[in-house]
């Protein structure tokens, strides 16, 4: 008996050590502030306690574009196309709630209504009525739930690897993502996020990952460890995606541009042939040499084929800028 409570003991107590090693700490809210905010940030307040990081950027007189990041994501995931369109076109990002530097929302909800009432609202303080909605992975369902909630507020939709078909060849989630469903996931990573298991987790997003660049892991992780997000991320894994929606993307009567990589691992290409199937008049365009961050991989792609497609419909009329 004694000797199964020193095994029960010491098994603790390596775990206490092990914890105190491998333990990575929150960011510091500051430094974070001036590392990764530009002269475009700005943070508006929600009316919930939460300031909302948001960027207007870009071409102030020229057809607006908003911005809607993936789960575990940021705003900077744009910075590529901001560089490439803005010239042309306003283009408008935000840190959705538990990312970024928003951090976590004070409500604990992180349901698409929450945070399409929060693009909503950045669009309502920068002055913008309707804009193109363009969103990759949790972003583009975001993109298409608003396109059913807020119609009146989209000129079109542009849906990245987006999510939220409900099609036989299931997502396969990268591997924090998967950690983060575990049980014991759920109780560690909001306190220990190594660098490597960021960095494993993007290369699984890439086609080539060696196109991943340091600059972007560091900022990944740093900025998951924002206070506030990690949890966030834990408790947003526990929010319901509400699958019947995909009954209604049938309904959606804007015009509707699907970008896919083919090398797709975490939303395989068989979910863009599903949106496209599902969304009468949509279009489909893959990438070869893409997975599921074409906007980071191969962003002068991206961005020719919706400046191609937003001046299709300037041109023939069906939508005017």
């Amino acid at each position: 008996m004694k000797k199964s409570i020193r095994i029960i003991l010491g098994l603790l107590v390596l775990l206490v050590v092990a914890f105190l090693i491998f333990r990575t700490p929150d960011t510091d809210r500051t430094a974070m502030v001036a590392k990764y905010s530009n002269e475009a940030s700005r943070f508006m307040d929600d009316g919930h306690g939460a300031k909302i990081h948001y960027r207007d950027e870009g071409n102030k007189d020229g057809p607006a574009i908003l911005l809607i990041h993936g789960s575990n994501s940021l705003l900077q995931t744009w910075e590529p196309l901001v560089a490439l369109l803005g010239d042309k076109y306003r283009l408008i990002s935000l840190d959705l709630y538990g990312h970024g530097l928003t951090g976590p929302n004070p409500t604990g909800n992180y349901d698409a209504d929450t945070n399409i009432a929060a693009a909503v609202r950045v669009l309502d303080t920068v002055g913008v009525d309707k804009a193109y909605w363009i969103g990759n992975s949790m972003g583009g369902w975001l993109t298409w739930r608003a396109g059913l909630s807020v119609p009146e507020r989209t000129s079109g939709l542009v849906l990245i690897d987006a999510s939220g078909a409900q099609v036989k060849q299931k997502i396969q989630p990268y591997l924090g993502a998967r950690l983060a469903r575990s049980s014991i996931g759920k109780i560690l990573l909001p306190e220990i996020t190594p660098r490597f298991l960021v960095k494993s987790s993007l290369e699984e997003n890439f086609a080539q990952p060696e196109r991943l660049t340091d600059v972007q892991v560091d900022r990944y992780w740093e900025l998951l460890r924002f206070p506030g997000n990690r949890q966030a991320s834990v408790d947003r894994g526990k929010t319901r995606r509400e699958p019947e929606k995909w009954a209604e993307v049938k309904n959606l009567k804007m015009p509707v541009l699907l970008l896919w990589g083919e090398q797709d691992k975490v939303i395989p290409i068989s979910h863009g042939r599903a949106f496209e199937a599902a969304i009468p008049g949509s279009t489909l365009i893959t990438y070869a040499d893409a997975g599921h961050l074409p906007m980071e991989e191969t962003p002068e792609q991206v961005a020719r084929d919706i400046d191609r497609w937003i001046e299709g419909l300037t041109e023939t009329g069906i939508v005017s800028n």
